[in-house]
């Protein structure tokens, strides 16, 4: 589509962005898991470097392999990583009166239950979870988790402002 539209040079143009694109998202990650493995061992450089190291080398032994079976054997840990991941954002960007721990602690369990089912389903388990997914709305589209955590997060919030929970 980029060569049609705008020619070869907008197809070589496409591609350094893509390139780019996976280049910062790569260094992102090794940096950030190597810094979060690092202040795991008392702000050793040598536990930063050893990390960042294997991070690299893991990413170029699974460049090897074509981007298909990279998603098939991701899926099953995005599943269950995603959803966790963006109610912690969100959750993060509220203010503290709307998003105390116990809020947060009840969302993300929420989250993490609700998610269970569309895990269970990349991993090859489908048709036991068939019946389950009817039941929760919006899992056929592998997004049974969104209303259960609304409503943990409505449900906590209740709680917290009328029902008399101490905040922690």
């Amino acid at each position: 589509m980029a060569t049609e539209a705008l020619g070869t040079y907008g197809n070589l143009f496409l591609s350094m962005l893509v390139a780019l694109a996976c280049f910062t998202t790569a260094v992102g990650i090794v940096t950030g898991t190597s810094d979060f493995i690092r202040s795991r061992f008392n702000d050793s450089s040598k536990a930063y470097l050893i990390t960042a190291i294997v991070g690299c080398l893991l990413g170029v032994l699974m460049g090897q392999f074509n981007v298909g079976y990279i998603i098939a054997v991701a899926l099953p840990a995005l599943m269950i990583i995603y959803p966790i991941t963006v109610v912690l954002i969100l959750l993060n960007v509220l203010p503290e009166t709307y998003a105390s721990s116990k809020v947060f602690k009840v969302v993300v369990w929420t989250t993490i239950l609700f998610s269970i089912p569309d895990f269970l389903s990349t991993i090859g388990l489908s048709e036991a979870m068939e019946e389950l997914q009817a039941f929760i709305p919006l899992s056929i589209y592998s997004m049974g988790w969104v209303l259960p955590a609304i409503l943990a997060f409505v449900v906590g919030n209740t709680f917290m402002h009328w029902g008399g929970m101490k905040k922690v």
